[in-house]
């Protein structure tokens, strides 16, 4: 409806903004991911005390990082001879339009730092159901927005706020609904719960977890910005119709899976070594064989998918929906691993790994995508993260299961001296 609706560069524009949500996501500085690991930690530990001490430290950091983005913006579009530039070239017609979107990005952006912290705290407590819930109200809020805006004659501005707005606004709700339910509102149980230590741990965690999701921002989420500042945002709009669709492929995989990760830490915690490698595996193979399929058919059937989509006849290449298919299946298999990693914490040696990856990544992206066009920065990704990733992940994961193993083989010297403890790994 918004490629029929609206011109070829508005709808590349709406796209790009969306995919820049995504890219952003370091901007909390790696806050969220820290948090997690936290809250996990005191859940598998009852430490009710160091929970409420890791939220309340963890929001009072990322309000104060909103703000900053937010004032970041403003001062920017004041000083800025051309504050657009950020998104690519605009024509003088549409840069009022393109100016209040990115105004409303900024607000939103400012907004869902904060506000997105409560899925990595349902997370780290194994509630993954209040997210569902939440992004199932929240899609079926902008299934009924975004028409409304598009038939009102809305623009780009009234698109970012039918959808990016109403996920954040989801996450507000999502936080003060959970807080109720968690007798967390009253101010009394806040009482000396924010703690300066507590802060500057999350902080310096949640560098290398910030290094490490600006890698993957880089890696993973910067084609919008290539493609839009290389071919234009028409070329991305095009782009970015078809990459939507194995979009849903992948979040499909992504809910089935969004538990392993504190599952991973809280069975890591407890020194469940068996358990990880069975459901390590498990999880591997369903996911070959699951997204595997599902990326063959959409492959298959994409001009049908299209024209059924847009309404018009619409030849895809094949060699651009290869590569999508082929990407996504590779990136779901490489977050299982992640999750394994960031479960056992193993940060540093991912950082590492990941800076070389988007490095070869993001350059060959802009290299390939003058010499073959919008193929381009999927194959840079796809080479990269086979090259480099793959073979970095299967030596950490190795390395792992070798460390756990020789704790295991100390364990029953220990368990028999202390019975009712249990050793952490």
């Amino acid at each position: 409806m918004a490629r029929q609706a609206l011109s070829p560069e508005l709808f590349g524009i709406w796209m790009m903004l969306s995919a820049l949500l995504a890219f952003m996501a370091f901007a909390d500085l790696g806050i969220g991911n820290s948090v997690l690991n936290k809250v996990t930690h005191a859940q598998a530990t009852n430490d009710h005390a160091g929970l409420r001490r890791t939220l309340a430290s963890g929001y009072a950091v990322t309000s104060g990082i909103g703000v900053v983005c937010l004032l970041g913006w403003l001062v920017w579009s004041q000083v800025s001879p051309e504050p657009t530039a950020l998104a690519g070239t605009i024509t003088r017609a549409h840069h009022a339009e393109v100016m209040s979107a990115l105004t409303v990005f900024a607000v939103v952006l400012a907004v869902n730092i904060p506000a997105s912290l409560i899925q990595r705290v349902q997370l780290g407590m194994q509630q993954g159901y209040w997210i569902g819930t939440t992004q199932f109200a929240a899609a079926l809020i902008t299934l009924a927005a975004v028409p409304l805006v598009l038939r009102g004659g809305g623009g780009v501005a009234a698109l970012v706020a039918a959808t990016l707005g109403v996920q954040a606004c989801a996450n507000v709700v999502n936080t003060v609904v959970w807080m109720r339910a968690n007798d967390m509102v009253r101010l009394s149980s806040w009482t000396g719960a924010l703690d300066a230590s507590t802060m500057l741990a999350l902080l310096r965690t949640g560098g290398m977890f910030c290094l490490l999701q600006l890698a993957a921002a880089f890696t993973f989420q910067s084609d919008a910005i290539v493609i839009t500042h290389a071919l234009g945002p028409t070329a991305y709009g095009d782009f970015a119709v078809i990459q939507r669709l194995f979009l849903f492929v992948s979040m499909v995989m992504s809910a089935a899976m969004v538990g392993l990760w504190p599952a991973f830490g809280d069975a890591l915690a407890r020194g469940e070594i068996a358990w990880v490698r069975r459901v390590l595996l498990r999880s591997l193979v369903g996911t070959f064989v699951v997204m595997g399929t599902l990326c063959v058919l959409l492959t298959l059937s994409m001009d049908w998918v299209m024209k059924l989509w847009l309404g018009t006849p619409h030849t895809v290449p094949f060699g651009l929906t290869a590569l999508l298919a082929s990407w996504a299946l590779v990136e779901s298999l490489g977050l299982i691993v992640a999750s394994l990693l960031n479960g056992a914490n193993m940060i540093r040696a991912q950082v590492l790994l990941a800076l070389v990856m988007a490095s070869a990544a993001f350059g060959g992206k802009w290299l390939l995508v003058g010499w073959i066009g919008v193929e381009g920065p999927v194959l840079a990704t796809l080479i990269a993260y086979c090259c480099i990733a793959i073979p970095g992940q299967a030596l950490l994961v190795r390395s792992l299961f070798r460390r756990a193993g020789r704790l295991s083989a100390s364990a029953p010297t220990l368990v028999h001296a202390e019975p009712k403890s249990k050793t952490p790994l």
